[in-house]
């Protein structure tokens, strides 16, 4: 009977040591002082960020510029111009500042593009082109309308249509006072006259 009481008392201090085992440590406390202040922003939260600015922004303006120019060829009723940016009421270029040409525009209407008129002529074609302050040319063809029973003396204006734009260094004042300076100036330039070209048979 005795050695029965051992053995319950021996298997009651097991099960108490196996209950009670070494302490668990404690869990760490949560910060409760810390502020908004004390903690570094993070991305992820799900809000909807402010689209970041890039600097003014500089205007674009769809015009037309009457330029300058002289003949590159001519034969019959078909010519080649070199055309520039320039000429009376047209404001100077300046860094930064482009004109991207659209396509050529005659007053009146008797002539229209013809852009291998200009095949042979070294320079590149306007319809396209960048214009800069440093690449102001181009060179643009025209046929006239009626062939060679057009009227003599009819006078036929030369513009390009085309868009003003500006990046830095170029500002929004040197846009702006360009695009002021076109809207009162000439479409087209009576200095570019088609009808005023000598033929030259293609020499000039």
């Amino acid at each position: 009977m005795q050695r029965r009481r051992l053995l319950a008392v021996l298997v009651l201090v097991a099960a108490l040591g196996a209950c009670t085992g070494a302490p668990a440590e404690p869990a760490a406390d949560a910060p409760t002082s810390a502020t908004a202040a004390d903690l570094a922003p993070t991305r992820g939260s799900g809000d909807v960020e402010p689209p970041q600015t890039s600097g003014a922004e500089l205007p674009v303006l769809t015009t037309a510029v009457a330029g300058t120019g002289a003949p590159a060829s001519v034969e019959d009723g078909v010519v080649c111009v070199f055309w520039s940016w320039g000429g009376p009421g047209v404001p100077p270029l300046v860094e930064g500042m482009s004109f991207a040409i659209i396509h050529a525009d005659v007053q009146p209407a008797t002539w229209s593009e013809y852009p291998a008129a200009c095949t042979g002529q070294p320079g590149r074609a306007c319809v396209g082109a960048v214009v800069t302050v440093d690449d102001t040319g181009c060179l643009a063809g025209f046929a006239r309308e009626a062939g060679t029973t057009a009227p003599d003396g009819a006078h036929a204006l030369v513009g390009m249509q085309g868009t003003l734009a500006c990046t830095e260094p170029a500002t929004v004042q040197d846009c702006d006072e360009a695009a002021t300076a076109l809207g009162a100036a000439p479409d087209v330039s009576p200095d570019l006259d088609l009808e005023s070209f000598p033929v030259t048979n293609g020499d000039g």
